[in-house]
């Protein structure tokens, strides 16, 4: 399935800012002028749930992740999230670490973290360390809504 390239965000996800990128400025050297997040992700929302589009392969860090998660529990709540990974070759500790908090998060939250559109690497990396049992991944963002509707089963 041949994916269009998601847009540059207009404004920053994390605090709304309008934003401003040069052409020379990498979207993963980007960060808001206003709120200093790191530019690793646009945001849209559709019927309540948000979708979070990987756009470079920044790491996230954890004060990144609490602000993130932050703003997913301003936008809705409890917050419905699709985090469309498609744009992700290889994943770091680092970034699954950020993935495993952000998620307890949304749960604490009462909310939920659904993974999609992973590359083969990353889903092997993460079935490998046994977190496709802890992380909700789904194979499309169409596969994603419909697991978001459907009751959650623990």
């Amino acid at each position: 399935m041949s994916r269009a390239a998601k847009p540059w965000p207009t404004e920053c996800p994390v605090c709304g800012s309008p934003l401003s990128i040069g052409p020379l400025q990498l979207p993963g050297d980007a960060a808001c002028l206003k709120c200093s997040h790191v530019l690793w992700f646009s945001i849209r929302s559709e019927a309540g749930i948000i979708f979070a589009d990987v756009i470079s392969g920044k790491i996230a860090t954890n004060q990144d992740i609490v602000r993130v998660s932050q703003a997913f529990l301003s936008r809705s709540n409890p917050p419905r999230v699709v985090l469309n990974l498609a744009g992700v070759q290889l994943v770091s500790s680092s970034f699954i670490a950020g993935l495993i908090a952000l998620n307890r998060r949304m749960r604490d939250a009462q909310g939920r973290l659904i993974l999609c559109e992973l590359t083969p690497v990353v889903r092997e990396t993460l079935a490998g360390a046994k977190l496709d049992r802890i992380l909700n991944i789904a194979d499309t963002e169409s596969d994603a809504v419909a697991a978001l509707s459907s009751p959650v089963s623990e």
